[in-house]
């Protein structure tokens, strides 16, 4: 029997993330038995969603339990199979957790097979040909849908899904503009194609985003939440709509923080608003990974990764995430 390193939830965070809220462990692991497959963890999406996993309250999957592995999405190679649909040597992806190696009893749906194109990297499976990249579509070419000379404001601009959508709005014709904290993350937005990006660290960040969206805005990509969300919804068209994908500003406050003050004026401008899961679109996950391979190769959307190499960056990487972050996506190579 072959055993496992794992990285489990030892205490649920209250506040900000830290390094003692995670265990480094040992497993055993199982036997595979008929139908199964033992797969081996071979890279690991850092994402801020992880965060609200491990807090014991409502969402959308159940919380991380403690004493397990911190879920996370990732890619595996099946290492011994008894599942003729997945055979030995087979590139899956999904939720691989925080662990080396398991035995998955029934694999289903959830596990994506996935076969990189000859020159492009594995790492892009995680982020611009997967989650990351599906996150940006949903949001700006199914629930936004911004068209020829519209103003997009896409909060987050300089993360893993932000990057993309700065892309993908522009690609749409729209007149895009990115919040960004700090002045070498602005500079990267701004080479993705964004007509102008606030820096949040500004103290005149206010004046400059009225500045920078004479018309108003028509379409708001959110991912942040806070004092920025609520300038924005000010700044809103009539009509306007805002893709609402994560409120990252408060992930790490003991208890959720109040809706926007001036919740009101969504009313009062007709504003439809939706928020998504990148989970709801996963039956539509192979066009768009085709779409978007599409632009890569056309040279109209790039990626925008980080990969760190080692199983024990883990806890590191994900705290980083909520202060001086890597711009776009990092991914944590633990085979490196």
């Amino acid at each position: 029997m072959t055993s496992s390193q794992q990285i489990v939830l030892a205490t649920r965070p209250h506040g900000h993330v830290k390094n003692t809220d995670f265990r480094h462990e040992e497993t055993p692991v199982p036997p595979v038995e008929t139908g199964g497959i033992e797969i081996e963890t071979l890279q690991i999406s850092i994402d801020p969603a992880i965060r609200g996993w491990l807090d014991d309250r409502p969402s959308y999957l159940p919380p991380v339990a403690i004493g397990a592995p911190v879920r996370a999405f990732g890619i595996a190679r099946v290492t011994a199979s008894r599942n003729g649909d997945f055979p030995e040597g087979t590139l899956v992806r999904g939720l691989v957790g925080w662990q080396q190696r398991q035995v998955i009893a029934a694999p289903d749906a959830n596990w994506q097979k996935i076969q990189p194109a000859t020159g492009v990297p594995l790492e892009y499976h995680l982020g611009i040909l997967g989650m990351t990249g599906l996150t940006a579509w949903a949001g700006i070419n199914d629930i936004l849908r911004p068209q020829p000379g519209q103003t997009v404001l896409v909060s987050g601009a300089s993360g893993a899904v932000g990057s993309v959508a700065v892309q993908l709005a522009k690609v749409a014709g729209a007149r895009v503009i990115g919040i960004a904290g700090g002045a070498e993350k602005s500079d990267m937005v701004t080479s993705l194609g964004a007509d102008a990006v606030i820096d949040r660290k500004d103290p005149h960040w206010r004046a400059l985003l009225r500045r920078a969206v004479p018309d108003g805005i028509d379409r708001l990509f959110e991912n942040s939440g806070g004092p920025m969300f609520e300038a924005a919804i000010d700044l809103l068209n009539d009509h306007a709509r805002i893709a609402l994908c994560g409120l990252i500003d408060g992930y790490n406050l003991p208890e959720r923080p109040a809706g926007p003050s001036n919740f009101g004026m969504l009313l009062t401008k007709r504003v439809t608003t939706q928020g998504f899961i990148v989970l709801d679109y996963m039956d539509r996950a192979t066009a768009v990974e085709a779409d978007l391979a599409k632009l890569i190769t056309t040279g109209k959307l790039a990626a925008v990764q980080t990969v760190l190499p080692g199983f024990g960056q883990l806890p590191g990487a994900f705290i980083d995430t909520f202060s001086n972050s890597r711009p776009g996506k990092v991914i944590v190579d633990i085979q490196g």
